[in-house]
């Protein structure tokens, strides 16, 4: 993970979800039909030999060989909130292996804070192993994800509170912007989610100016937690919330109430008016915001000539977006912070951004503001 270290202050954030070892392979259709994988969603493959296998297979039909890196979406977007400023940390569960040692390397290397867990003992087993993603890259550039949770899925609520509370103690002043969370975290114990969203607006965060945001992230699990997902809105627990078409759509599906919307932009009036911003990302078509207090406004992106890879892409727009969120930059700004950082990440085969691109997302950022 090349240098990406922060050179403006601003809010202190953290982002809570799933650390991912991230292995990247070019694949065919075909292979993807073959496997009976879902384009451009998330699988979970429980069994190590079978994602191990399954692995082996990918790389030996591809052109190029794979490129490994630091991922998952929490961690994707720390890393842009913290290259554009913030005091960001990741919160999340990694094993006792190698692969939680490159991660927290690549901490050190990006700037970020380390708030994470690490798996206890009595989890034992997969549990012990730091989680893993195998991200298949089609031709067009799609990006499809086949996963093993291992560790990841094992953060508990109390485990989470100790980490935000170290990482306050940390910190000179101390203070809160944000707490994000990927959905993802709705995969691990209890109502992780849930009650860390609580435990982030307790007295002792509020009154640090801490928001809750929740990243979609994934149309499938969306789909599987979508009664659960409700019940958070309507609860009033996210205060951010980022999604795109397919993960709108997924959201507003279904039995009950949430039954035949029109597309994205009428599921985006749906939630609006349970947070305090919600936000809709199109691809090149841009993207939309509206908010409890908020109309509906559209905001045009440029378009990315030549997409390699989409990997990540929704992930640094969140943070992008976000980073100029916390220093209370108005929406067209934060719109254009986040086409910026997925712009850049597009153009990679990667997850992860070498120290020219960081720098010259920084300048095109922080450019901005001149």
């Amino acid at each position: 993970m090349a240098a990406c270290a922060p050179v403006v202050a601003a809010p202190a954030a953290v982002a809570v979800g799933s650390p991912m070892l991230d292995t990247m392979v070019r694949v065919s259709e075909d292979f993807l039909a073959q496997h009976a994988l879902p384009k451009g969603d998330a699988t979970a493959v429980m069994d190590r030999t079978a994602f191990d296998r399954l692995k082996a297979e990918a790389a030996a039909s591809s052109p190029q060989p794979a490129a490994t890196g630091c991922g998952g979406c929490a961690t994707n977007t720390a890393k842009v909130l913290a290259a554009l400023g913030s005091d960001a940390a990741l919160c999340g569960c990694l094993g006792r292996d190698e692969a939680a040692a490159r991660f927290r390397k690549g901490f050190e290397a990006c700037g970020m804070r380390d708030a994470t867990v690490e798996a206890g003992a009595a989890e034992g087993g997969a549990a012990a192993e730091t989680g893993e993603v195998l991200c298949l890259v089609t031709p067009d550039g799609e990006r499809t994800f086949v996963y093993r949770p291992g560790a990841s899925a094992a953060l508990t609520v109390a485990g989470l509170s100790s980490a935000l509370q170290r990482f306050l103690e940390e910190r000179k002043p101390r203070e809160l912007g944000l707490v994000y969370f990927d959905v993802y975290t709705l995969l691990c114990p209890g109502q992780l989610t849930e009650d860390g969203m609580r435990q982030a607006k307790a007295q002792q965060f509020v009154a640090l100016g801490a928001r809750c945001g929740l990243n979609l992230g994934s149309a499938g699990i969306v789909s599987a937690q979508r009664a659960r997902l409700w019940a958070l809105l309507r609860a009033g627990l996210c205060d951010v919330l980022t999604m795109n078409g397919a993960e709108a759509q997924a959201l507003c599906s279904g039995e009950g109430q949430e039954v035949a919307i029109g597309g994205p932009q009428e599921a985006l009036e749906r939630v609006a008016g349970l947070c305090e911003l919600a936000v809709l990302t199109l691809g090149a078509d841009g993207l939309w915001t509206a908010g409890r207090d908020l109309a509906p406004e559209r905001f045009s992106v440029e378009p990315v000539a030549d997409i390699v890879d989409t990997t990540g892409a929704g992930d640094y727009f969140a943070g992008g977006f976000l980073a100029a969120r916390l220093r209370g930059l108005p929406l067209p700004l934060c719109a254009a912070w986040g086409a910026a950082a997925a712009a850049e990440v597009l153009q990679v085969f990667s997850a992860d951004l070498d120290t020219a691109a960081w720098a010259r997302l920084r300048e095109r950022c922080h450019g901005m503001l001149r």
